[in-house]
């Protein structure tokens, strides 16, 4: 590894905190009360209704539209991960991060048009397989914890070309959308550009979950394998939402949570580059206290923050394909950005919120 990452390296842990201390000690003494009474309600529920066989059925395979791009692995501080790459080699690169568990929305035909979209703009679009999705190697949670994920990324950003001189766009969804954010802050001079979709920043992880399957459980999604068991078993009751219903596929997703919980972004420190955070229609107020981490950053709410919104897709194309914009009718006030944010549709939503640097 050159000296340029060891340095990067040692800023990262500069900006990341571990929690500590009292603060320490009363999470851990929640996550062992909530879990027991998780546990309780779990065991009365399947004493009430009945523990249901599984169908041979009940686990689906993803499939990946070859004609989307080429399939590669790579092997990066000795773990495997899988990417697809579209697109030119020489144009810059977009780091799309997915979301986890993988339901195969990366792959659907809104967001594989984005992907042709950019590609044709001269775009080099990697598309990375998250720890213990796709093809990617899986990983304990001490080697999905944000210090350890922020490395590889970064690492593997390195390999792929990217540079201070050479930065990245990185886009990121769910539990991708959570990596994005401390990639930015751990290593800003390598990202030109981000955009993260329906993930709120990591610092805000108990006030508003870092993904839709931790809501009222974040306490004991902390225990071992018993989350995994729970989640997997009413995934099926759950319209299909996830594409998959093995436990084995909640290890990755539920490690990643289970790392950020203990770490937290320096308090004063701010991103620099220009950022896209999207979010659904109610989400405001956790899009502009999210907001407040970045020096720049444009607003949007749409019906379906993941890959499948159509309007998500426009927006996501209109901020990495620069146009010539009039700003004669933007709002000039902090106050006026924010409340466009939250009061039209579609471009209307976007706001820009521009903060004073942080002396840090």
């Amino acid at each position: 590894m050159s000296n340029n990452s060891i340095n990067m390296g040692a800023k990262s842990k500069k900006v990341l905190e571990v929690v500590s201390g009292w603060e320490a000690v009363e999470l851990a003494v929640k996550c062992i009360f909530f879990g027991i009474w998780q546990l309780i309600q779990m065991f009365v529920k399947r004493l009430w209704k009945g523990h249901r066989r599984k169908s041979k059925n009940s686990s689906v395979e993803l499939t990946v539209d070859n004609s989307v791009g080429t399939h590669c692995y790579i092997k990066i501080m000795g773990v495997k991960y899988h990417y697809v790459k579209t697109g030119p080699k020489t144009g810059q690169l977009v780091l799309i991060l997915g979301d986890a568990p993988d339901t195969g929305k990366l792959w659907g035909p809104t967001w594989t048009t984005v992907v042709r979209r950019l590609s044709e703009e001269g775009y080099h679009i990697i598309t990375l397989d998250l720890r213990g999705t796709g093809g990617s190697e899986g990983g304990r949670r001490s080697d999905l914890a944000p210090p350890r994920a922020v490395e590889e990324l970064s690492t593997l950003m390195e390999v792929l070309g990217v540079s201070e001189n050479n930065p990245a766009v990185v886009i990121g969804f769910g539990i991708g959308g959570m990596l994005t954010w401390y990639l930015a802050h751990c290593h800003g001079r390598m990202i030109g550009k981000l955009a993260v979709v329906g993930a709120p920043h990591p610092n805000l992880y108990w006030q508003y979950p870092p993904a839709a399957f931790c809501n009222r459980v974040l306490h004991f999604i902390q225990w071992p394998n018993f989350p995994e068991q729970w989640l997997a078993e009413g995934a099926q009751e759950r319209d299909g939402r996830w594409a998959s219903s093995r436990a084995c596929d909640w290890s990755g997703p539920l490690n990643y949570v289970r790392g950020a919980a203990w770490w937290r972004v320096r308090a004063n420190h701010r991103i620099e580059s220009p950022t896209l955070l999207v979010g659904a229609r109610d989400s405001a107020a956790q899009l502009v206290t999210s907001a407040q981490y970045c020096l720049s950053s444009t607003l949007r709410m749409v019906t379906t923050p993941d890959p499948t919104d159509l309007e998500l897709a426009t927006i996501v194309q209109d901020f990495l394909i620069e146009k010539e914009k009039s700003s004669e009718f933007e709002p000039r006030t902090l106050m006026g950005r924010m409340l466009g944010a939250v009061a039209g549709r579609g471009r209307e939503l976007t706001a820009k919120l521009v903060l004073p640097p942080v002396q840090g």
